[in-house]
């Protein structure tokens, strides 16, 4: 009986320690979202509440799951309390779809040449100007404007 004891104990602490290895590979990843324009960078991660990024500033966001990024770029200063409302339209807008498996994180966009080995998007795309994706490092956006996209258009 002793020996059948130790071997449904034993059992169960592998089958416990199988479950908490499963629930160690979920992705847990924190990036950065980077904001290298003089545009107000507004961003909302899921469809949750939105975040703004000032010109020049970064903010780090958590990807646990796959899911999107949405961002709009706005000329001039933020409203009260960042209201996005009161920028006016924005001069970009875009969003972007995410993977979050394991230890890889990434922004998909492109073909799939070396998706088996680096993800989705490793290659840059002119597609996704002025945003950056996977830069620095993947799971990373930059935007990178300059002064022109805020001048009036006659």
């Amino acid at each position: 009986m002793s020996g059948s004891t130790r071997l449904l104990f034993g059992g169960a602490l592998c089958a416990a320690s199988l479950l908490m290895g499963a629930a160690g590979a979920a992705a847990d990843c924190v990036r950065t979202v980077h904001n290298r324009s003089p545009l107000v960078l507004v961003a909302s991660q899921d469809g949750g509440p939105s975040f703004s990024v000032r010109p020049g500033g970064s903010r780090s966001i958590r990807l646990s799951r796959p899911g999107t990024l949405n961002l709009a770029g706005y000329c001039g200063r933020p409203g009260l309390r960042g209201d996005p409302a009161a920028l006016g339209a924005p001069v970009v807008q875009e969003t972007f779809g995410y993977q979050a498996v394991l230890d890889r994180c990434y922004f998909e966009f492109g073909h799939d040449f070396f998706a088996n080995e680096l993800g989705r998007g490793f290659a840059p795309y002119e597609t996704t100007r002025p945003f950056a994706l996977n830069n620095p490092r993947q799971g990373d956006i930059v935007l990178h404007t300059d002064r022109s996209a805020c001048l009036p258009t006659f």
